[in-house]
Order: structure tokens, then sequence, then C-alpha cells
């Protein structure tokens, strides 16, 4: 799945890293750096970040919930 623009010269949404579903502005979500490498953002969606569902970094594949 390729990240969306909003409109031409935007920067590209970020998707949650638990269920794949993109991360829209003024959305009540979340991102932190990875626990492990700390080299990639973590994003949890609205839907996603209150429920401790499993997500994966994508950088070092670390998982956590």
């Amino acid at each position: 799945m390729h990240p969306r623009k909003m409109y031409a010269g935007s920067y590209d949404m970020p998707t949650c890293n638990a269920c794949g579903k993109e991360v829209r502005p003024g959305e009540l979500s979340e991102s932190f750096s990875c626990p492990k490498c700390r080299n990639a953002r973590i994003w949890r969606c609205e839907g996603c970040k209150g429920k401790q569902k499993k997500y994966r970094c994508t950088a070092c594949g670390y998982e956590g919930h």
C-alpha cells in the first residue's frame, strides 16, 4: 500500500503500524520512536492506540503493543 498525498505538494500520509490504516491530520492518533532502534517512527491510529494492538517497526522488525 502506497501512502497517499493530501494535495499537490503535500507530504505522504503516515499509516498505522498496527492495522495499516492511513492516519489523517486531526485524528487522535499517536506516534513515537521505535523503543528498540529509535530509527523509525511508530504510528497508531485513533482506533488502535487504546486497544493494545500489536505493531511492528518497519526498520528493525521490533514488535510491541
